[in-house]
């Protein structure tokens, strides 16, 4: 296994990662109550109520630990690649440190007089199941939603004609145009705006609708338009080259004025997959 090769960006993406802390809270919350690790019996014997209070506050603060050292991804992965090797490390790291808050928390709140090497040998073993398996399973279904995604996309390639005709809505679902697939060139974001580049025979044209990339993106799935930048998505089949810019890459259209889009770092990856560069 290759340990420097890039995580599926699956892993990587806000969304999933928020579904991930939740799930892992959730399961954390019922791990303790059921298996009660870290003194659990010891919190407010008489009340069960108090218990269940206190660990649903016990939980969501070792989630803190969690929050920033995905906060630290997200700002890594502005400027590098996270690699299988650095993902592996900071959910090494995410055990050790939520270890030492549940050890701290035996220690300086329960009053567990175990010497700090037991208490600290404990409370990782039992972070390293309330953290492993929780993103053991989420790990699996997002990749197996990114497998089906994919799936559908080459079914629908095989199932649609190439060169199919690309609806564009406005913000509210009206349709304002549609441009054969062969003919858009880019999307361009302006505000709350999105400018729609394509050619017209030896023309170029643009049209402006009231929308944002982002919900594009979005219905775009079964189209070979793709995100490049936060202010550009791409006909993947009208790139007519990529070249290096003074920042990053640029990549040039199929078009009579061969205009330029910039294509950002975090994008970088997914577009050269899909080019088949290496």
């Amino acid at each position: 296994m290759n340990f420097r090769q890039p995580v599926p960006d699956y892993l990587t993406s806000r969304k999933n990662t928020i579904i991930q802390i939740v799930f892992t809270a959730v399961f954390a919350y019922i791990f303790i109550m059921i298996y009660r690790p870290f003194g659990y019996d010891t919190w407010y014997e008489t009340e069960e109520w108090k218990r269940l209070v206190a660990l649903g506050v016990v939980v969501l603060s070792g989630m803190i630990v969690i929050i920033c050292t995905r906060l630290g991804m997200f700002a890594l992965k502005k400027n590098h690649e996270i690699t299988l090797e650095l993902y592996i490390f900071m959910i090494v790291v995410e055990i050790f440190l939520l270890g030492g808050f549940y050890s701290a928390l035996e220690h300086f709140i329960l009053n567990d007089r175990r010497s700090a090497f037991k208490l600290m040998y404990s409370a990782i073993q039992n972070t390293s199941l309330i953290l492993l398996i929780p993103y053991t399973i989420s790990i699996l279904f997002f990749s197996w939603k990114d497998i089906t995604r994919k799936f559908n996309q080459i079914r629908s390639q095989f199932r649609e004609p190439s060169d199919v005709f690309i609806p564009f809505k406005d913000e509210k679902g009206v349709l304002r145009i549609t441009i054969k697939s062969s003919d858009l060139l880019y999307l361009e974001s302006n505000d709350n705006y999105v400018n729609i580049h394509y050619a017209d025979k030896d023309r170029k044209k643009s049209y402006l609708i009231r929308n944002n990339l982002k919900t594009l993106e979005n219905e775009f799935r079964d189209y070979p338009v793709y995100r490049c930048h936060r202010s550009f998505s791409i006909n993947i089949q009208n790139v007519k080259l990529v070249r290096k810019a003074k920042k990053g890459y640029e990549l040039v259209m199929s078009s009579i004025t061969e205009d330029c889009v910039p294509l950002s770092a975090s994008y970088q990856k997914k577009i050269f997959d899909l080019l088949k560069i290496k």
